[in-house]
């Protein structure tokens, strides 16, 4: 069988200096998942064509600053969407079914599936609202939403990855909700192996650390007011791994409390450094907060990927969370956005750590059997009887 992967976004790239590695990871884990079922898998990747052309897809603060910049980047999106419409099609349309990561103002399987070619549509959002609201990265939200309503209408099947996101999805749009699939994230587990990378450690002292983007939903600045509170009572160290809008302010707020040598921020690192800064963590933190639209409807997949290095995880209790987290075994679940909460439970899981109660392989263990992209894919075949 063959299938076609498809992206528009133009930001979204499988290159090693990707700007949105959350993507990049989901992309080569959904294509490896099919791969690794014996699917022929090809791949029309806007990002990857753009950044081969020299061009850089690093634009998100510039956009999120300038009205005009947002609005010329949603013409060019548009045109540029319609003209990767017929290419893609043009060069790959000999295929059994394509697989799309939705993007803003894209329908790139539209082609496809008026050809008779099965379209899965994955969405991680409501995409026009969180473009507009959160990420601050479009004009256009009306047209973008009669575009996303349009892909929602004509795909075969929609991907989402939490139970939240196909309530939000049902309550913004007509749609027919037995064409939706849930199916949270994966992780590589071959790659976020313990075993397989040297860890690299900022500090000596005990480290909380976080990789993802520095985006206002992350909750980086629970763990720094909870880290303040905690500093004189614990020797306790934060390492944060990752890049975005919220960054030199959450970096300010931590010179502003006298934080600067208890806090890294590290930036961005190349894409294959990550399981070794992960390595280096004694315990990870995965504190997501509710968006602009009042909900929490992500599937963090820096969680599945901190266990998968054998690390118990302190994470906001969502949906995620609350299935894989088990209380002193893996890690703790705190009330989102909590402070107090969250400081409680840095003191239980220092205390389990100075006490070697952590075992590694019994928190990677389950990981391994149960949440692999492999798994995730094999579950997609089994719901799409298109496929099948």
């Amino acid at each position: 069988m063959k299938l076609l992967y498809l992206s528009g976004a133009p930001r979204v790239s499988t290159q090693l200096k990707a700007d949105a590695g959350g993507a990049r990871a989901h992309i080569l884990g959904v294509i490896n998942g099919f791969r690794s079922l014996n699917w022929d898998v090809s791949e029309f990747i806007v990002g990857n064509r753009i950044m081969k052309s020299g061009h850089k897809t690093d634009f998100q603060k510039s956009l999120s600053k300038s009205y005009f910049k947002r609005l010329a980047a949603d013409l060019i999106r548009i045109t540029y969407g319609a003209y990767n419409n017929r290419i893609s099609y043009k060069m790959h349309h000999q295929v059994d079914c394509v697989y799309e990561r939705l993007g803003a103002f894209q329908l790139m399987g539209m082609k496809f599936r008026k050809n008779g070619v099965p379209w899965i549509l994955e969405t991680n959002s409501v995409l026009y609202e969180e473009a507009k609201n959160d990420r601050k990265s479009i004009i256009l939200s009306g047209i973008c939403k009669k575009m996303e309503a349009k892909a929602y209408h004509s795909c075969d099947y929609l991907v989402c990855v939490t139970d939240e996101l196909k309530t939000m999805v049902l309550e913004h749009f007509d749609i027919d909700p037995g064409k939706i699939l849930v199916v949270p994230n994966g992780v590589d587990t071959d790659r976020f192996d313990p075993e397989s990378v040297s860890p690299i450690r900022e500090h000596d002292d005990f480290t909380v650390g976080f990789v993802g983007s520095m985006i206002a939903w992350c909750g980086v600045d629970v763990l720094i007011r909870a880290v303040d509170i905690l500093k004189e009572e614990i020797p306790i160290k934060v390492t944060v791994v990752g890049d975005g809008l919220k960054k030199n302010e959450w970096e300010n707020d931590c010179a502003n409390a006298g934080l600067g040598d208890t806090i890294t921020f590290v930036g961005r690192k190349p894409w294959n450094q990550i399981p070794s800064y992960i390595g280096g963590f004694d315990v990870c933190y995965s504190g997501q907060v509710a968006t602009h639209s009042g909900k929490m409807y992500h599937s963090p997949l820096k969680i599945y990927e901190y266990l998968s290095m054998g690390k118990p995880v302190l994470a906001a209790r969502f949906q995620d969370a609350s299935k894989m987290i088990q209380d002193q075994q893996n890690g703790f679940c705190f009330k989102s956005g909590d402070v107090n909460d969250l400081v409680e439970k840095i003191r239980l899981a220092y205390e389990l750590f100075k006490k070697g109660k952590f075992d590694p392989d019994l928190i990677r263990e389950p990981v391994v059997q149960s949440h692999s992209w492999k798994s995730r894919i094999e579950f997609i075949l089994k719901e799409t009887k298109t496929l099948n």
